[in-house]
């Protein structure tokens, strides 16, 4: 008997970075509000990954502090990645310095969320990291 493939993903790792109650957003080419992250690269672990992911699209330095999901996710029909999202925090104030990966950024509460266009799940897991700590 044939075994099935392997289900394989390739895993994308995504910052909720919070400061003062709110969490940092960026609006990309899909007109939607999305998490600072990125794929994750050979030998390189989650939380290296999400430390230079923030740091190339927000310019800012991030300090990792619990895994609040992970899970399958589609960001766009027929592409299905891997995703894990942790709460972090900064290392220092600063300002948002913007990468070319986006048109956008800004800092969010949960109640201004609800407004905004997210990709699905997005906000489940901003409430996890929102409601994790202050």
């Amino acid at each position: 008997m044939a075994h099935p493939e392997p289900y394989r993903l390739p895993i994308s790792v995504k910052a909720v970075l919070v400061d003062a109650g709110r969490a940092c957003l960026l609006f990309n080419e899909r007109d939607q509000w999305e998490l600072p992250g990125g794929r994750l690269e050979r030998g390189e672990t989650p939380e290296d990954c999400l430390l230079r992911e923030v740091r190339e699209e927000v310019g800012l330095e991030p300090v990792v502090e619990q895994l609040v999901d992970a899970r399958a996710f589609e960001p766009v029909p027929g592409k299905e990645v891997f995703i894990l999202v942790y709460r972090c925090r900064l290392a220092a104030p600063g300002p948002v310095v913007l990468s070319a990966e986006h048109r956008r950024a800004g800092w969010f509460s949960l109640a201004e969320m609800g407004s905004l266009v997210l990709p699905d799940g997005y906000l489940a897991s901003l409430r996890r990291a929102l409601d994790s700590g202050t």
